[in-house]
C-alpha cells in the first residue's frame, strides 16, 4: 500500500475531511492520466465544499477547464 494510500484511508478512518482535501489532490496531481485526476478532483471537491476548505474555487476551476463540471 503507498504511503498517499494509507493517508487517505486513515483520513476517512477518522473523519479528517479537510486533510481529505489535501490528500485526494494530491492524488489528482500523481494520476497516470486525466479521467483519474478529475476522479480524485470531484473528490477533493466535495470535501471542500463540505468543510468550506479556501480549495474549493480552484479545485471547482481545474474541474471545469477538464470540461467536468
Amino acid at each position: 500500500m503507498t504511503d498517499l494510500n494509507a493517508q487517505l484511508l486513515a483520513a476517512h478512518s477518522t473523519g479528517d475531511t479537510y486533510a481529505l482535501v489535501a490528500l485526494y489532490t494530491q492524488a489528482a496531481d500523481q494520476a497516470p492520466d486525466t479521467d483519474a485526476a478529475c476522479f480524485f478532483l470531484t473528490h477533493a471537491y466535495i470535501f471542500a465544499l463540505e468543510t468550506a476548505h479556501p480549495d474549493a474555487g480552484p479545485l471547482h476551476a481545474r474541474l471545469k477547464s477538464q470540461g467536468r463540471v
